[in-house]
């Protein structure tokens, strides 16, 4: 009977470890299962370059229409759980439009001119939010919306007058003419196959660069590729 006894006590910290050990490796096992589904927040950084076309109205009567095409880049941060993400972009962007009319020629003093053009570079800064409509390890199409805020960094504006020289406009001209900042709603769905990715945006300038009687709107299309990390 005492040996019995003995062999009881004994026992009984062979079995607790041997508990333990179990829960253990339980949590081992669960813990990627958890990550796998999502539930944690990851972080990824890319790069992307494209080109952009320019749709700019700058008619009362939205007839005054032109088309222009330009090239950017730049990077991104994406943070995504389950089936939503959130995005921050740093880009660079080159453009140009083109205007061809005579309602704007008291923004110039006296200078008639034939055509107008903007070349300008900016910095833009979008932060958006989107969802996946299907995501699996190879292949994910997103969907998404936000806002923009566009930073002229450099800009050249030039008139062609009626004697087809061209007016390059003195820095002080430009201040009295052009806004330093736009902002933008921004709409754009993209596809991501394995690291490499495709987007095609629309942005919808709220207000734009150039100050003038008549409201001029910037449409603006971009499509990029890149890689993401």
């Amino acid at each position: 009977m005492n040996r019995i006894i003995l062999l009881i006590f004994l026992g009984i910290p062979f079995f607790a470890r041997s508990a333990a050990d179990s829960s253990l490796q339980r949590n081992k096992i669960s813990k990627p299962q958890i990550f796998k589904t999502g539930a944690r927040p990851h972080l990824q950084i890319g790069l992307h370059t494209g080109v952009n076309f320019n749709y700019f109205i700058y008619n009362r009567d939205r007839i005054q229409k032109d088309v222009a095409a330009g090239y950017q880049g730049g990077l991104f941060f994406r943070v995504s759980r389950q089936k939503a993400f959130v995005q921050f972009e740093m880009n660079y962007l080159w453009s140009q439009v083109f205007i061809r009319n005579d309602f704007i020629t008291s923004k110039f003093g006296n200078i008639n001119f034939d055509k107008l053009t903007f070349r300008y570079n900016t910095f833009g800064i979008p932060f958006i939010f989107g969802a996946y409509a299907v995501k699996t390890p190879i292949f994910k199409l997103r969907f998404y919306n936000g806002i923009e805020a566009d930073f002229i960094a450099k800009t050249r504006v030039l008139v062609a007058a009626n004697s087809d020289e061209l007016y390059k406009l003195t820095r002080s001209e430009k201040r009295s003419i052009l806004r330093p900042v736009q902002f933008g709603y921004q709409l754009g769905m993209g596809m991501d196959i394995a690291m490499f990715i495709i987007d095609a945006k629309y942005n919808l300038a709220f207000r734009s660069f150039y100050k003038e009687q008549f409201r001029t709107q910037t449409h603006l299309f971009q499509i990029t590729v890149g890689a993401i990390f």
